[in-house]
């Protein structure tokens, strides 16, 4: 039999749709000479299933069984369409894609501070021929949902700060699938280019429409200079029958700092990969996490950070909220090599069970190679403390509304971290409406 004849149906479906849609894939001839290199190492590997270590806990069947096609164009959405995903009071530089295409009308780029550049990241490559699909510092990006995203992408962010720059007001990327058909994909790719000593915020903003099901695809690669800083706000808020799989690949040179904050709070499916290599001395890299499957939502949280370099350090610290049917799947990994001496690590998950149909699957881990490191990792499942339940009780709030006020109590610790007055509320009040009993509480927050 010929590989032809091997390849999977669902396979086979991918590579007729690159057929379909390569001419009109922005990037130089270069960049698609990449883009079929990639589409061949994904026709290659398939789409992960629970036999793949990595993937054992999280089913991508429901994804594979379909046949997702790229929209040729985005769908006409109104602005009002998106007021409901809109923190109030939050003053930011906006980007805004629907359906994986640049949307300007919806977008406010103005007044960009000097040495800042903001932009599609389609037209960056139209206009810059020697600019590859790939970041070319991020020299890996396994998975072979990487390699589909970097075939199809369609458009993204491109963020590039000069020396010295700072982005004083947060840019605010909004991602929306529009849910006007069914079955249809997005493939999003941005690309954070930091010059030494500069600084910026980036909320990346996902968010699903319609009753329609649909295929989010999103990768962010981040190229940290020297000293340079990144505050990353990640925000999934998926329809319920929306799949969304993103990786967030980081390199960070000497003394640059990344802070990663995360929160699933939508989606049929969710998965996230979160990887960040530190290569050079004194680098620092934070990975704060919430995840709050209810229902029959499935969340997935992998992430890695490779000690490259000695004199580096990192913290991760995720919590679960899980009520209903919901899963969560944690699996943090902390890769220490043999010449990162005097490394500084910390991670712990944390989980909290709303129900007993409720489930999850949590494993950090540590390894180590170096003999002069300080490390630690820790992991707790359970439930809420009873008595705190009664005491609530007894001062008149219902027992939905005091389970719902001690798990408020419980992920707001991560929430309070952000520092970003107006996100921190959207994100609180967004929680406290999932779960049961929280509705009556969500417009104190």
């Amino acid at each position: 039999m010929s590989a032809a004849e091997q390849i999977d149906p669902s396979i086979d479906h991918y590579l007729a749709e690159f057929s379909r849609i390569e001419r009109d894939l922005p990037g130089s001839d270069d960049s698609k000479r990449v883009r079929s290199t990639e589409l061949k190492r994904f026709a290659e590997t398939g789409f992960p299933t629970v036999r793949d270590e990595e993937w054992k806990y999280t089913s991508l069947a429901a994804v594979e069984k379909r046949r997702f096609e790229i929209n040729d164009e985005s769908a006409a959405i109104d602005k009002s369409a998106l007021d409901a995903f809109m923190p109030k009071g939050f003053e930011a530089h906006r980007l805004v894609l629907v359906d994986g295409y640049f949307n300007a009308g919806l977008s406010d780029l103005n007044d960009l501070p000097a040495g800042v550049t903001v932009r599609s990241f389609a037209d960056h490559l139209r206009d810059n021929a020697g600019v590859g699909v790939k970041a070319q510092e991020v020299d890996d990006e396994p998975g072979s949902l990487a390699a589909m995203n970097a075939a199809f992408f369609t458009d993204g962010a491109y963020v590039e700060t000069a020396s010295g720059a700072v982005l004083e007001k947060p840019l605010h990327i909004i991602c929306v699938s529009s849910g006007a058909h069914d079955d249809r994909m997005t493939q999003v790719r941005h690309r954070y280019v930091f010059g030494e000593n500069s600084q910026a915020t980036i909320v990346e903003h996902a968010i699903g429409l319609g009753d329609k099901a649909y295929f989010a695809n999103v990768v962010t690669e981040a190229v940290m200079g020297r000293n340079a800083q990144l505050k990353r706000v990640r925000l999934q808020e998926e329809s319920e029958r929306g799949y969304h799989v993103s990786a967030f690949f980081g390199q960070q040179r000497r003394d640059s700092r990344i802070f990663n904050h995360a929160f699933d709070l939508g989606g049929r499916l969710a998965r996230i990969d979160t990887n960040s290599r530190l290569v050079d001395q004194n680098a620092e890299v934070h990975l704060n996490g919430v995840f709050v499957p209810t229902g029959r939502q499935h969340m997935d949280n992998h992430t890695m950070i490779d000690h490259d370099t000695e004199h580096s350090i990192s913290r991760e610290q995720y919590k679960g909220v899980l009520a209903g049917h919901g899963r969560g799947v944690f699996n943090g990994k902390i890769l220490i090599r043999k010449d990162a001496q005097k490394t500084d690590s910390d991670l712990s998950v944390d989980a909290l069970l709303l129900s007993d149909k409720a489930e999850v699957d949590a494993k950090p881990e540590l390894e180590i190679y170096a003999d002069d490191v300080t490390a630690g990792h820790g992991s707790t499942v359970g439930q809420l403390d009873e008595d705190a339940v009664f005491y609530l009780k007894s001062r008149g709030i219902s027992e939905e509304g005091a389970r719902a006020v001690l798990t408020y109590s419980f992920a707001n610790a991560l929430v309070e971290q952000l520092g970003i007055a107006p996100i921190e509320r959207y994100v609180e009040a967004t929680l406290l409406k999932k779960l049961p009993g929280g509705e009556a509480f969500a417009d104190l927050a």
